[in-house]
């Protein structure tokens, strides 16, 4: 019988109980979730090769380790959360991408076609010595949960000790009694694991062994294995270590292409004084053979054994006895084989290891027993190896499948690891701080196709998205959204009035980008100086044009004035009750007007108690003064606003007299061209005849001709103020995001620097994603904007790069691994991918977590054409 020698024992308060108080040992096991570290530093891979062996060191007293390392096609919860968000889309196109998405990677699990590895650890401690239990009943009762008790504490302490030890790069899980069970019911049951739909709750009875809650089939001799759970099984063991071990040597075992195969390492620590005693007697015979025979080759064994004495008596290495075993199983004999063969050349690949195949059954089942999870008092000890913990740490399965972000992930891609998934988040922490993106790549590597996609699916989340480009790369996405894309042009019928708050509070936000645009129209002065001059002559002009439009509004409108003044009031009084220190007049009232629009009674009864008197006080103060001509301009109408032409002409004939005549109408010549009879059209001049608060501006400047430098510059400083104002003016809880397609191309604009470094350092605050694409690297790593947008990016999309130098710089400015590059340069370019199988390589790096994360990405896009929704 197969089960003639296998262990048993009962799951209790979080354990693995095994044998008697006399022979037994209690378990934990731990879910472990390393890193995945293949594109890591070297340093990197030391820094965690030295966790490990810290991790080693903490076996004592009695302490044995046991490591589980497996695959399976598991992404059930995650993908179940991304299809609960799905549900949540009213937008028929969003719900479209995304459940096409879930359902192209939900059959591709069921299929077997996924990848993910595992890794358990278990600890365990012998029963020996521990709580002594009395007799009768009561006095068994009372000394089991004594036991219990103290097994408990011992373990809190480990799990405290692994936690601090691996810190936040490595997440630590202790399993519960039902995580034991379902991990043993699916080791012992290999057909399990694919089974997604099984209650293991429902089966588990905690009054029942291992072997009755968990073991559902007896197992059959075959050949030089058994066969269990419908499938064939054989097993391997080192025979030998490998020569030369370092930081991944064993992701050459653990990267096998097939799922059906698990690794089990049990640690047993030795006293390191009888591993000294023995090297002596070992240095004392070598002594005598030199003396008789005087071989250099003596000498040298000498010096090796005395440089481990040495470094065993001072605690640098520490033994271990070890059973490493590689369990393999398949459905059909020839199956078995051909992965049997690829474990083979694995192993001889480990730089001179050796294996040890089963020829026998009993011998198989024997250490098939000894891998059992938990159980590390097996008594068969023949394939037991001496190891020590400098090459040890290499060989432990710390071996990870890069899935990004997938807990949560907004957006989910292929991986490039064999079938690993991989989850993006553009948003990350409590609460949700925006994670600024730069995605870098060569003309044809998929760019906008790659951006597109992620905008796609993570579109839910976002409330207000900008996008400001040229080419119209973005068109299908913004009309699939419903939306129009605005295409700036002289010739054009459009019209933003840049003077047009629409529907807020006047602010010094508004009037400071009013001036800007204005100064921009008129061009730079020969000094910096008549600069400044004019841009503080301009800014009275503006000024004065606000307040002449409100006492002309206001004595059309003055039934409105007294809910205004209350409004004032009440915004001002808002801010400094409710809102976060640093807050701003506008922020105050836009989130008192969002709490109006909800009908929110608090809301209500804050502004319909404030006494009159208290108003009367308000607007006597000389601070908010000016407080009530602000707030009426969110009660203006599109055509109460000042326009271009008004300004024009409170310069030409409302001159100030303390400025020069020839000055002032020098300055109104020049901004007359931009009125709506000018050579630059309606754009700036005229009431605003367009939507732009809708879920997305889609800003296109590929239109404006290449001499119109000035025009082009104007527009930019436009639509980046009318951008930045809505995205204050909406409650901050809410997300948006700004695009900037070609963002060398917009840096060219006099001013996109400024515009795209405030985006990415100040709007962050304001639940704001920033993200740029770069095509020539070259050009960019000479702006002075790079580094406040790598400084401030804490992810990067790296795609192909045809010159070798760009990818060189890249790495040094973003500390991206040596080791990535390599990966970068070889990535294959969709137009060179047959039809119907074309796909985009991307580089995921974030260097914001711990440790960076680092991994391939895959942008498959499907084969039917996506359906159009209207």
């Amino acid at each position: 019988m197969l089960n003639s020698s296998a262990p048993n024992g009962y799951f209790a308060e979080g354990l693995i109980l095994y044998g008697t108080l006399e022979k037994g040992v209690a378990s934990k096991g731990y879910v472990l979730h390393p890193p995945d570290l293949r594109g890591g530093t070297t340093p990197q891979l030391n820094a965690y090769q030295d966790k490990i062996r810290a991790l080693l060191s903490l076996l004592g007293d009695g302490l044995r380790a046991q490591f589980q390392w497996t695959c399976n096609c598991d992404y059930r919860q995650e993908l179940t959360q991304y299809h609960r968000e799905t549900e949540k889309v009213a937008h028929p196109h969003i719900r479209h991408v995304r459940t096409e998405r879930f359902e192209r990677y939900w059959e591709k699990m069921h299929r077997r076609e996924l990848r993910r590895e595992q890794l358990v650890m278990f600890i365990s401690t012998p029963l020996a010595g521990s709580a002594p239990l009395a007799s009768g009943r009561a006095g068994l009762d009372s000394g089991y949960a004594r036991l219990l008790a103290q097994l408990r504490t011992r373990f809190d302490e480990i799990t405290n000790a692994l936690r601090t030890l691996f810190g936040g790069d490595t997440t630590v899980a202790p399993m519960d009694d039902l995580a034991h069970c379902t991990y043993y019911s699916k080791f012992l049951n290999p057909s399990l694991a694919d089974a997604f739909d099984i209650d293991f709750a429902g089966r588990f009875n905690p009054q029942q062994t291992i072997q009755e809650n968990c073991w559902c089939s007896d197992g059959v001799n075959i050949g030089t294995g058994f066969y269990l759970d419908g499938r064939r099984h054989a097993l391997f063991t080192f025979k030998r270590w490998p020569s030369r071990t370092y930081p991944g040597i064993i992701l050459r075992l653990t990267a096998l292409p097939f799922l059906d195969y698990q690794i089990t390492v049990n640690l047993e620590p030795l006293p390191t004084k009888g591993e000294v005693e023995k090297e002596e007697r070992a240095i004392e015979r070598l002594r005598g053979e030199y003396r008789d025979t005087e071989r250099h080759s003596l000498v040298v064994a000498i010096n090796k054994k005395e440089r481990k004495v040495e470094s065993l008596s001072s605690g640098f290495i520490r033994p271990f006895s070890v059973t490493y075993i590689v369990r393999v199983w398949d459905d059909t004999e020839q199956g078995l084989s051909t992965k049997c063969s690829a474990v083979r050349n694995a192993i001889n690949n480990l730089n001179g290891a050796q294996y040890c195949e089963c020829a026998l059954p009993s011998t198989a089942k024997k250490l098939f027993f000894a891998s059992w999870p938990g159980w590390t008092n097996s008594p068969y000890r023949h394939r037991n190896l001496y190891a020590e913990d400098t090459y040890l740490a290499d060989l432990l399965p710390f071996s990870a499948t890069f899935t990004g972000l997938l807990d949560g992930a907004e957006a989910i891609y292929d991986g490039a690891q064999q079938g690993n998934l991989v989850g993006l988040r553009t948003f990350i922490g409590s609460p949700p701080t925006p994670q600024h993106a730069v995605l870098l790549g060569a003309t044809g590597a998929g760019k906008s196709v790659h951006m597109c996609d992620l905008l796609e699916q993570t579109a839910a989340y976002y409330h207000y998205t900008v996008i400001i480009e040229e080419g119209l790369s973005y068109g299908k996405f913004t009309e699939a959204m419903g939306e129009r894309p605005i295409i700036l042009h002289p010739d054009g019928d459009l019209t933003i009035n840049y003077l047009d708050t629409r529907k807020l509070p006047l602010n010094q936000l508004q009037i400071a980008t009013a001036v800007a645009l204005v100064s921009r129209m008129i061009g730079g002065a020969a000094d910096e100086e008549t600069q400044q001059i004019r841009q503080a002559m301009l800014g009275q002009y503006v000024n004065q044009l606000y307040q002449d439009a409100f006492e002309d509004w206001s004595k059309r409108h003055r039934d409105l004035l007294p809910d205004i003044q209350r409004m004032a009031c009440a915004a001002h009084r808002w801010k400094r009750a409710k809102m976060p220190h640093g807050a701003t007049d506008l922020e105050a009232y836009a989130e008192l007007r969002d709490h109006l629009a909800a009908n929110d009674d608090e809301a209500r009864q804050f502004i319909a108690t404030i006494p009159e008197a208290d108003i009367t006080a308000f607007l006597q103060d000389s601070q908010t003064e000016r407080a009530v001509m602000s707030m009426a301009h969110a009660y203006y109408e599109p055509s109460d606003y000042p326009q271009h032409a008004s300004l024009v002409e409170l310069m030409q004939f409302s001159r100030f007299p303390e400025h020069k005549k020839e000055t002032v109408d020098h300055l109104a010549t020049l901004l007359s061209s931009w009125c709506a009879h000018g050579q630059y059209g309606r754009l700036f001049d005229g009431r605003t005849n367009i939507s732009l608060t809708g879920g997305i501006a889609h800003f296109e400047l590929g239109y404006i001709p290449e001499q119109s430098i000035e025009l082009k510059t104007a527009a930019g400083l436009l639509i980046s103020g009318f951008s930045r104002q809505h995205i204050i003016s909406l409650p901050r809880h809410l997300r948006k995001r700004i695009l900037y397609e070609e963002l060398a191309r917009f840096l060219d604009v006099p001013g996109g620097e400024k515009v795209v470094a405030e985006s990415y350092a100040q709007l962050r605050k304001f639940s704001c994603w920033t993200a740029s694409i770069v095509q020539q690297y070259s050009r960019f790593k000479s702006s002075r904007i790079r580094p406040v947008i790598i400084g401030n990016s804490k992810q990067f999309f790296l795609m192909r790069q045809f010159d070798r130098s760009d990818i060189g710089d890249i790495a040094q400015d973003i500390n991206l691994p040596e080791s990535v590059c390599a990966a970068i340069q070889n990535y294959p370019m969709p137009e060179q991918q047959p039809a119907g199988q074309k796909f985009s390589s991307i580089c995921f790096f974030t260097p914001a977590t711990d440790p960076p994360l680092c991994g391939t990405v895959r942008n498959i896009q499907p084969n039917k054409t996506p359906r159009q929704e209207p």
